[in-house]
Order: C-alpha cells, then sequence, then structure tokens
C-alpha cells in the first residue's frame, strides 16, 4: 500500500506527471524557473516551504504552482 499523502520528486517532469505541487524559485526579471524547491503531493508542506522561503528572503519570486495552474504567488501580483 502506497501513502500518497508523502510522495516527493526532484524531477519537474514527474511532479507534473503525478500532478504534484511545485514551489519554484524565479528569476529576478520572473521569466524562468531558476530552481524547484519542492514538488510532491503535500500542499501543506509546499505551503510552509513557500512560507520559510519568504521569511527568509522576502524579495524572492516564488509561486505553488500545480502543472500550469498558479495557487500561490510572491510578491503578490497587482490586481
Amino acid at each position: 500500500m502506497s501513502n500518497r499523502s508523502n510522495e516527493e520528486t526532484d524531477e519537474p517532469l514527474i511532479a507534473n506527471d503525478r500532478n504534484y505541487y511545485k514551489v519554484e524559485k524565479w528569476t529576478k526579471d520572473g521569466s524562468k524557473v531558476e530552481r524547484m524547491l519542492y514538488a510532491g503531493s503535500n500542499l501543506d508542506k509546499a505551503r510552509e516551504i513557500f512560507a520559510a522561503a519568504i521569511y527568509h528572503r522576502p524579495r524572492i519570486r516564488l509561486t505553488i504552482r500545480q502543472r500550469s495552474r498558479v495557487l500561490e504567488e510572491w510578491p503578490k501580483a497587482a490586481p
């Protein structure tokens, strides 16, 4: 029996295939992903990593995504 609530990967393509949540650090200009900080099936863990990264580096550019759907982003987009 597999516990899917705690699965993680380091591979972006596997994360997309399995519909995982990804915390991604973007370049300063926001044009591309610089690094994937987390990819896994646990949204709570993704949010913890997202919040911790913002706390330690307030000027960082981050998203939490599930495939192409953006769930959260930092800094917040202007309305």
